[in-house]
């Protein structure tokens, strides 16, 4: 804990460069001060106080500088952005101005941040931090992966070092089977819009977005190839793709606009099947790809503004209004396995941690604790 009198201070604590990722550490008796004032949490997501991490805006006045996720450790907050070095360099002014001295930064290329954590000596997962975060795609994808050097995983590993308890396999096993999850955040999912003809699916796609990225025409077939983007759903990056329209009897060129998009829906991690007003019903062709244990569809509605939404619909949505696509956006994510992502919890991130993790696991189960503080003094580093 700082002492009163002690100076409030800000530090990038990743290297300097391109890149788009960039954490601070603002820390002092002063944070919470400054937070006030250049901080704003996103309505849904106002719980503060130690441990918390919060979704929200740095901002000057009325000015918003850009996204961040703030997490919360005493009297250290740890600010994560996604804008690159223009909006890190507005994030350091800003706090500088509300009094926060701004320590220099290492040149790139120079190591200017520690990969063990000072509150524990963890630098393996630190350098792993390092090397995954350039693949994190939001805020949330990044706060994920700096949990884990500064509480998550390397707080699980440390404590169950120090003290193994009855659930300690479990909870090391757990973290382990969470390298799904994290794998699903570092390699978006690929999420296919499907339909026929004028079903909305353009509209949806650059709602979703929040630009317009494809063209959106009332003359059916406007879409003769697929257009992919990556799209940030409930904070979560995926690979949103808007495909032309499938239809009964192409001909020429439509059939190859068809035979396009079935490719794209074969490869896809979810398909949101789209019918304007009503439920699509599933072709035979992609029943079959949707057997068990294999592709994952959502039936969506679209077009509510002009016809109800039918109850047998997985979701439904107005692009143009905006009403409903909140829901599906969370729809999808669950859909793909992330509804309960909570960037807080321990989570192997790389193949090495989530072996060493089983290992310690499987040896605290034959009651081998040599063995198991061996492999997760080995995860540490």
């Amino acid at each position: 804990m700082s002492h009163p009198n002690s100076p409030t201070t800000v530090a990038m604590q990743t290297p300097p460069g391109r890149g788009g990722i960039a954490v601070f550490a603002l820390r002092g008796p002063a944070v919470d001060a400054i937070l006030a004032e250049a901080f704003r949490p996103c309505g849904h997501d106002r719980t503060s106080g130690a441990g918390a991490l919060q979704l929200g805006h740095v901002v000057d006045g009325p000015r918003v500088i850009d996204q961040v996720i703030v997490a919360r450790r005493g009297d250290l907050a740890e600010i994560n952005i996604h804008g690159g070095p223009a909006a890190a360099a507005a994030v350091l002014h800003r706090l500088g101005d509300l009094g926060a001295i701004v320590l220099p930064a290492s040149p790139a290329g120079q190591a200017c941040f520690r990969p063990a954590h000072p509150a524990m000596h963890n630098p393996a997962i630190g350098a792993e931090m390092l090397e995954a975060l350039p693949a994190a795609a939001s805020p949330r994808v990044a706060a994920a992966l700096t949990q884990q050097w500064s509480a998550g995983l390397s707080e699980l590993a440390a404590r169950v070092l120090a003290c193994v308890s009855a659930r300690s396999a479990a909870e090391l096993r757990a973290a382990a089977t969470r390298r799904a999850i994290m794998r699903r955040l570092l390699c978006p999912a690929e999420v296919v819009l499907a339909g026929a003809p004028n079903a909305g699916k353009s509209t949806l796609a650059n709602a979703l977005l929040g630009r317009a990225a494809s063209i959106v025409h009332d003359r059916p077939g406007t879409t003769r190839d697929w257009v992919r983007e990556q799209a940030l759903l409930c904070g979560l990056p995926v690979w949103l793709t808007d495909t032309a329209g499938l239809w009964e009897t192409p001909d020429t060129v439509d059939a190859e606009a068809v035979r396009r998009t079935r490719h794209r829906i074969a490869a896809a991690d979810l398909v949101v099947l789209l019918g304007g007003g009503r439920v699509e019903s599933l072709p035979a062709w992609l029943d079959e790809l949707c057997r068990p244990g294999a592709l994952r569809v959502l039936r969506v509605a679209t077009k509510t503004d002009v016809a109800p939404a039918p109850p047998d619909a997985d979701a439904a949505v107005c692009a143009l209004t905006g009403q409903g696509l909140d829901e599906l956006g969370l729809r999808i994510i669950e859909a793909l396995g992330l509804g309960d992502f909570d960037a807080r919890c321990p989570a192997a991130f790389t193949d090495r941690q989530e072996a060493l993790l089983t290992r310690a696991a499987d040896a605290l189960d034959a009651g081998h604790i040599k063995q198991a503080r061996a492999a997760l003094g080995e995860l540490m580093g």
